[in-house]
């Protein structure tokens, strides 16, 4: 379909930002013609895309539906580079992220005290866009018409209730909701992003964009499009200039120009958003000049205080009989074929799944805020009582179980794993993003500011401890693989026992495991 030159609407970034209003306005209004602008490629049937049990391929190095971005040299990270995934397909995130079904707090949004983005205000609809595909006990609060759906998945490995057999014995609560808005302290079975009746990975795209483009011919759609810069007409925005995404040709890339008659929504996301704003002139007129950039409008504050989770993996070994993804992600030719027959007959199967079956959600008793303050690094404290003591639906860290171990196994011994993954779930640490010169190709110059406030070192070591002593309870735990942990003195009760089952059981008990951990992690804190 011909993209016209002049729309109404025009909405610079595919994902799920950008699909949700491109196919709401479209639908509103047939009349309306909106554009919708996509430096990725489409995402219309993608295998790689709607196929929920194969999404860690989109975040090798090599994908072609994630671009990375490499953050500066950093001493809080030991001298390395982050690496930040950012999706680069239609779809964005909901495209190839994890697909598990969370909601933030209701503290968060009632937090901008401004009016209209309540708690309140919001739920409507946050109700609006979910189709809840569970049995529910809570109706009040999600939704069941909505075009994005919410399920289980087809497929529930074992494992699951392992983990929460194990966590509820740590005195974590087990919920059947931990996504009610309120409870900042609690586990559960957790859902995900995955149509029931399908098996299908259910993504912004699909729902907003594809299925208003199959009955509509409003809605406009521009892959493989990078937004450059917005066009400032009399202090309006009236137009966007394009380039293709790549370009190896020789001399300047094609510009393509865009004109909007009523509106221009910026919706690249944490990354790509400042880029096209900054390179418009919009910005700290400084940095821009430095750029070689025209000042338009002086906003400091674009580019500014980036904030990621920590994302942290411990692999464990898993016994013989406990069920995993392990074989299918070796590629073994008999797992991978019953695996993908299953799926492309029933849609049930690992495959309908993200290997994600159960999670937490915790905050610290204060016991063990107690036992933080005594650490050489106890700055937690003073984020605890300004911005977690009062408000109790703010976890401070998550973790959940993975069914294997989706790295690279040549790198593993054999034999089946179970993961645990753990995150900040508000860090304080900052970064920020900002256009090094005009050119849309150029890499941008890039801190991700990980661990540069003292006050996330503490929960993170204090989430691994959790996240440990959750394994070491399970029945399905085997050890923890060697070189995935920290180092600990042979002769320490948090050393990894690799295949030791004897000793592992011995030592599976949560005081020496947390006074172990607590006092060699807590020195390698002090050291950092």
């Amino acid at each position: 379909m011909t993209v016209p030159e002049e729309v109404d609407v025009i909405i610079c970034g595919g994902g799920s930002t950008g699909c949700v209003p491109a196919g709401r306005l479209a639908n509103l209004d047939h009349n309306l013609q909106v554009l919708l602008i996509e430096a990725g490629e489409d995402n219309l049937n993608n295998p790689w895309v709607y196929r929920p049990g194969i999404y860690p391929r989109n975040m090798k190095l090599d994908s072609k539906t994630a671009s990375f971005y490499y953050s500066r040299p950093s001493e809080w990270l030991d001298g390395r580079r982050a690496i930040v995934p950012c999706a680069h397909v239609l779809g964005g995130g909901s495209s190839i992220n994890f697909m598990m079904y969370t909601r933030a707090s209701a503290s968060d949004y009632d937090d901008f005290q401004a009016k209209g983005w309540t708690t309140k205000d919001l739920l409507p609809l946050m109700k609006k866009h979910e189709t809840y595909q569970r049995a529910c006990n809570n109706p009040d609060i999600h939704g069941f018409e909505g075009p994005i759906k919410v399920s289980f998945g087809n497929y529930t490995y074992p494992i699951m209730q392992d983990f929460l057999r194990a966590a509820e014995s740590q005195g974590i609560p087990v919920t059947d909701d931990l996504q009610d808005l309120t409870t900042g302290h609690g586990a559960e079975h957790w859902l995900k992003w995955i149509n029931r009746d399908t098996g299908r990975r259910s993504d912004a795209a699909h729902a907003y964009v594809h299925s208003t483009r199959a009955k509509h011919s409003n809605l406009h759609l521009k892959c493989n499009t990078k937004v450059d810069k917005i066009i400032i007409e009399n202090g309006r925005a009236v137009g966007v200039v394009t380039v293709p995404t790549k370009w190896v040709g020789d001399g300047e890339p094609p510009r393509k120009i865009y004109r909007a008659r009523k509106q221009i929504i910026i919706s690249g996301g944490t990354m790509s958003s400042p880029l096209i704003l900054q390179r418009s002139g919009i910005g700290d007129p400084e940095k821009l000049r430095r750029a070689g950039i025209k000042p338009l409008v002086d906003l400091p504050g674009v580019g500014l205080n980036f904030q990621d989770h920590y994302l942290t993996f411990s692999v464990y070994r898993a016994k013989p009989d406990t069920e995993s993804f392990d074989d299918f992600i070796r590629g073994d030719p008999q797992t991978q074929k019953k695996v993908f027959e299953e799926w492309n007959t029933k849609g049930t199967g690992p495959l309908a799944t993200n290997g994600i079956d159960a999670g937490v959600k915790i905050r610290p008793t204060e016991e063990e805020l107690a036992q933080i303050r005594s650490w050489p690094t106890p700055d937690f404290q003073r984020g605890w009582d300004s911005y977690f003591k009062h408000k109790p639906d703010k976890p401070v860290m998550h973790y959940s179980v993975i069914s294997g171990w989706f790295g690279d196994h040549m790198l593993m011994p054999p034999g089946k794993f179970f993961t645990m993954f753990h995150f900040l779930e508000y860090p304080f640490s900052r970064g920020w993003i900002h256009v090094k010169s005009a050119d849309p190709y150029e890499a941008p110059d890039f801190d991700a500011g990980f661990m540069n406030d003292k006050r996330d070192m503490a929960p993170m070591v204090w989430g691994y401890i959790k996240s440990r002593e959750t394994a070491r309870r399970m029945a399905a735990y085997a050890g923890e693989v060697t070189g995935m942990h920290p180092h600990f003195a042979h002769d320490s009760p948090a050393r990894a026992y690799d295949m030791d089952l004897e000793t592992t059981k011995a030592y599976a008990g949560p005081d020496h495991l947390s006074a172990g951990i607590q006092h060699v992690l807590s020195n390698q804190a002090s050291r950092l």
